[in-house]
């Protein structure tokens, strides 16, 4: 079965819905109901793979949503991150075309009131719900995903889209402001939550340095979480960004361990000033060569050295597998 990559790549999909500071009282859908989305259904447990049965072909005028099956969990509001699967089917034959690896945790995407459609389709739902969404895959895909994907549909076809919502959390820190420490980097946020850097011009500390810049109240990361974050990696010497999941629109699933302790965890500085946080909590990280990447295993984004820059917001702690 094909499997979704490249717009749509990897992991677990999250998506950044269309950023705002505080959820409204009253969500509003971004697809309106509507009688053809309303003859979708799809059988089998919420987070495995779906029986989607409907008549067909199944024609619209416009982009539709419906619940089909409704969750007990948090609802994802304007802003939110939300951890989804997605199976995608032609209308006219009623056939699959593509989905999501449901013996993983899915795929990491971020979205916006752009393309992809995820997000859009996500909003309002609740977690552990089920939604189905009828419209153009030029409207609920992109030209850029068909294209990656090498899709057997074009952007006029109708398609159906099934999405299981597993988990929500927070789109971007929501703790208390705290005061910034003056010989460190300062942080200018952006209105959507993406942080700016304005370096000192002084040597780098050779020490790691974290702190703080918003105290979230949420649940304390603990060694071994995987754990959402989005952050930004800035280089102290150069002052280039070298990785940002704001830049990718997509948070990322980071497990909250060493790289000395399991390969699959971070560089020691990162997971040093990552555990302990809670979750809400937009931290500073300067990390010296001395806790950063052993030598020769950097990116080629980050030359052999390098002290790095990170500013981490900590989004939720993801549940285990």
């Amino acid at each position: 079965m094909s499997r979704l990559i490249g717009a749509v790549a990897s992991c677990a999909l999250v998506i950044s819905l269309a950023a705002c500071a505080s959820a409204p009282a009253v969500c509003v859908p971004s697809f309106p109901a509507g009688e053809g989305a309303r003859l979708v259904t799809a059988s089998g447990a919420i987070g495995s793979d779906p029986k989607a049965d409907f008549p067909t072909p199944l024609v619209v005028d416009a982009t539709q949503a419906t619940t089909v099956e409704a969750g007990k969990g948090a609802q994802v509001q304007p802003g939110d991150t939300a951890v989804i699967q997605v199976t995608l089917y032609n209308a006219k034959s009623g056939g699959r075309i593509i989905s999501t690896d449901y013996t993983g945790a899915g795929l990491i995407l971020g979205a916006n009131p752009g393309e992809p459609a995820f997000g859009k389709v996500a909003q309002c739902a609740t977690s552990g719900s089920r939604t189905a969404a009828v419209g153009s895959a030029g409207a609920l895909l992109g030209q850029a995903a068909i294209d990656q994907n090498k899709l057997p549909v074009k952007p006029t076809d109708t398609v159906v889209m099934v999405v299981d919502v597993l988990e929500r959390f927070l789109g971007r820190a929501n703790g208390s402001a705290q005061v910034p420490q003056s010989s460190l980097p300062s942080i200018v946020l952006a209105p959507d939550g993406r942080p700016g850097f304005v370096i000192p011009k002084s040597a780098p500390p050779t020490e790691l340095q974290v702190a703080v810049l918003q105290a979230g109240e949420g649940a304390e990361v603990k060694k071994g979480d995987t754990v959402v974050l989005h952050y930004t990696g800035v280089l102290w010497d150069s002052r280039k960004v070298f990785d940002s999941t704001w830049e990718r629109n997509a948070p990322a699933l980071l497990l909250a361990e060493s790289l000395v302790d399991n390969p699959k965890g971070l560089v020691p500085g990162f997971a040093t000033a990552l555990i302990g946080q809670r979750v809400g909590s937009q931290v500073l990280a300067v990390i010296p060569p001395a806790v950063g990447y052993p030598t020769g295993s950097a990116p080629t984004t980050v030359p052999d050295g390098s002290t790095m820059v990170f500013v981490f917001d900590v989004l939720g702690i993801a549940a285990q597998k």
